[in-house]
């Protein structure tokens, strides 16, 4: 996503404690901490995500805040990854919960008519949409992630470390 936010800990002291206790330990202390971060970022996004005032046939009221959730990402050897992503597709009980317009609502769209979408290939899509920014069309934004993220940096980093301490106070009980 070009919206990510990357937290890096490379603190000396919390990483000789978390090898003290060995590759495995570590390696799920981590995990548990990152994912501790994600969901407070999630939280966040779920309270500043838009509900929809009356639902239609296509979409269902609350359908977006209940499609944020967090998912772990396969990154390099030695990292953990954990992302805030919108599930997209769901289907409860016969009715349509795809939030599908999240897209939509992060990254802005131009309002046009029936009949009035831009004709053409890709290239040329963009070129038209280029051309109709830079002319003062009306763009409709209303991020929810990336805000989420930016709001939400320091609750995150503290349940981050909270969880991190409390796994290695557990892992070294365990180890004495």
């Amino acid at each position: 996503m070009a919206d990510e936010l990357i937290v890096r800990v490379n603190i000396g002291d919390f990483k000789r404690q978390l090898q003290e206790l060995g590759r495995r330990a570590e390696k799920s202390i981590v995990s548990s901490g990152t994912r501790a971060a994600a969901n407070v970022i999630r939280d966040t996004a779920r309270q500043l995500a838009p509900v929809l005032r009356s639902g239609d046939k296509r979409r269902v009221a609350g359908a977006l805040r209940r499609a944020v959730q967090t998912k772990r990402r396969r990154g390099k050897p030695g990292t953990v990854e954990y992302s805030v992503v919108v599930r997209a597709g769901k289907t409860v009980r016969g009715r349509s919960e795809d939030a599908f317009y999240w897209r939509f609502l992060e990254g802005g769209w131009s309002p046009r008519g029936p009949g009035q979408g831009i004709r053409g290939g890709t290239r040329r899509k963009a070129l038209e949409r280029r051309r109709a920014a830079a002319a003062g069309a009306r763009t409709f934004k209303y991020p929810f992630i990336a805000p989420a993220g930016q709001r939400s940096l320091g609750p995150a980093v503290a349940a981050f470390n909270e969880r991190v301490t409390t796994g290695i106070q557990k892992a070294a009980k365990e180890i004495k």
